[in-house]
């Protein structure tokens, strides 16, 4: 419990002393008497200010999950265990890991009826992706005259969980750029989008009756579907190394938040553009994978973006077999760094073989130290040994950084 002494309690105490002091002075009765009031007044009004910010519990309630750059509601429920009701109560929820540069909220309580809860919300937006801890919350109260002024902390946290924020973008199936033929690389088998038939399976309700194969359904006596697979030009992988260099400049305006923002983007294509994703973050001596298609993988795919943390230089000794495990060599390879040097050119040269193309995203390291776009960005598109790089600058718009990815390995085909 904290107390605050406002400009009209000094100036009361003030006079209080001085009462006291010419009371003492001279002994008159009515000097006592009136120095005797002004101290049980003080002390009258002091224990009132404590007790404005006693008996009362606070639960606050949000939705688990939130995405970045978008408002989220956050509501405060006040409980008044007291017999009395209480009036003009001033909170202060506090938020500062989720919205830096704004620490707290105010929320006032109106009317707290006695052993009532009211309930009070507001909007607050969050800048980046993360997993976030909100709270304490801090009630302010004090008598009805104002003198004293006293915070009561309330030790109620909770934690929110907020996602990567994708951008809209026009999805185009990169084309083949693999040294190797088309019938050699592998298929990704995802159930029901394409024509290529891979065997057959038990039915899944709510499944289209065109896709039951009624011959073996016969013969065993209960629905079997046709599963078929992913042809070899629908599937995309990312690969992203997050080291020291992707944490360049504040806020969301890094490179592994840039990185993550497009990733997003590409795993939430799949509801719509139907093609196979698989996501491989390599951080320092830990690797986090993922892949599949469709609202459900995206949402998955999501949380894990946000819960990812940390950082480490990419091994690539110890990485390169978990790169070619869990992503599929029937995919266009999408590599986000922060930079590139000469080990990493060489280990994406020997992985350019096994993916029908490859792509890498890097990034302008002084425009996000600067935090600045430049005026006039240099260079954006050059080439390595079978693939293509694309540099990416403080404050590009992702959307078109995606649209132009995915159609550039036509451009890499042709120049082969």
């Amino acid at each position: 419990m904290l107390s605050k002494f406002t400009i009209h309690s000094a100036v009361f105490l003030g006079l209080t002393t001085f009462a006291v002091g010419v009371a003492v002075v001279f002994r008159n009765p009515l000097l006592v008497y009136t120095a005797v009031f002004m101290v049980t007044t003080n002390l009258l009004l002091y224990l009132w200010a404590q007790q404005a910010v006693r008996g009362m519990r606070v639960r606050r309630s949000h939705g688990n999950l939130a995405v970045a750059s978008q408002p989220t509601e956050i509501t405060l429920e006040l409980i008044n265990e007291r017999r009395s009701a209480r009036y003009g109560t001033l909170g202060f929820d506090l938020h500062a890991e989720l919205t830096p540069g704004q620490d707290y909220t105010p929320v006032a309580f109106l009317v707290a009826p006695p052993g009532h809860a009211v309930q009070e919300s507001y909007s607050l937006t969050p800048m980046k992706r993360g997993v976030f801890k909100m709270g304490p919350f801090y009630l302010y109260g004090g008598d009805p005259f104002g003198f004293y002024k006293c915070w009561r902390r309330v030790d109620e946290s909770t934690e929110i969980v907020v996602l990567p924020n994708p951008v809209d973008f026009r999805f185009t199936r990169p084309g083949s750029t693999s040294m190797l033929a088309q019938d050699e690389l592998e298929t990704v088998p995802v159930s029901g989008e394409s024509t290529e038939f891979l065997g057959v399976r038990e039915y899944i309700p709510g499944e289209p009756l065109r896709r039951v194969h009624w011959r073996t359904t016969a013969r065993i006596g209960k629905l079997i579907s046709r599963q078929y697979e992913l042809n070899v030009a629908a599937a995309i992988s990312a690969l992203v190394l997050v080291d020291g260099p992707m944490l360049a400049g504040s806020g969301s305006d890094t490179p592994l938040e840039y990185s993550l923002r497009m990733v997003a983007s590409l795993g939430r294509a799949t509801q719509t553009a139907r093609f196979h994703f698989s996501c491989l973050a390599l951080i320092g001596e830990r690797f986090d994978a993922l892949s599949g298609t469709g609202r459900r993988f995206y949402q998955e795919l999501a949380v894990r973006l946000a819960r990812l943390d940390g950082q480490g230089a990419v091994d690539w000794e110890r990485h390169g077999r978990a790169i070619l495990t869990y992503l599929p060599r029937s995919s266009s390879l999408v590599v986000f760094a922060a930079e590139l040097g000469e080990s990493a050119r060489e280990r994406l040269r020997q992985l350019a073989v096994h993916f029908r193309s490859l792509s890498v995203v890097t990034f302008n390291q002084a425009s996000f130290e600067r935090g600045k776009r430049p005026d006039v960005p240099g260079p954006r598109l050059s080439f390595g040994e079978s693939y293509m790089i694309f540099e990416v600058f403080h404050g590009d718009n992702l959307s078109l950084v995606l649209d132009q990815l995915l159609a550039k390995p036509a451009v890499l085909r042709g120049r082969r």
